[in-house]
């Protein structure tokens, strides 16, 4: 990864605004960080085949609970960072867009219970740009 491409991924400014949803994949590889990712996206997805708002709103916790959970790991491309200052705003930001997921995930969350789905949908909608977002920057370029 170059020095530009880091510079860049911060200028991405409000990024997440993920996941998007399942936020941020570690790579290819089964990780921990990809399972919890993989998690998340199921919750998203499955929020088209729930029967009610009640299912959605339990999709929408479990969303939650696999972001909580990706917490505890980082991408696999923060391993091989070698600057330490850049690596901790890297995995500040990381934090950052991860947070704004969990908090869409909530909100989304909230409007299932009151049965708003205009409000869901544009919640969904954020969490999709969030995880395009989040992926374009901690993903690696082949």
């Amino acid at each position: 990864m170059k020095i530009e491409s880091i510079g860049k991924m911060f200028a991405l400014g409000a990024m997440m605004g993920l996941v998007a949803v399942a936020p941020v994949r570690a790579d290819d590889d089964e990780t921990p960080l990809s399972e919890q990712m993989e998690e998340t996206s199921a919750a998203l997805k499955g929020l088209r085949k729930a029967p009610d708002f009640a299912a959605k709103a339990e999709l929408a916790r479990k969303g939650q609970e696999s972001t909580l959970n990706s917490l505890k790991y980082l991408p696999k491309m923060f391993a091989g960072m070698k600057d330490e200052k850049v690596k901790a705003k890297a995995t500040a930001d990381y934090k950052r867009l991860v947070g704004q997921v969990y908090s869409l995930f909530a909100e989304l969350e909230l409007a299932f219970l009151d049965e708003d789905d205009a409000k869901a949908d544009a919640v969904v909608d954020k969490l999709k740009d969030l995880k395009k977002e989040g992926h374009d920057a901690y993903i690696e370029d082949e």
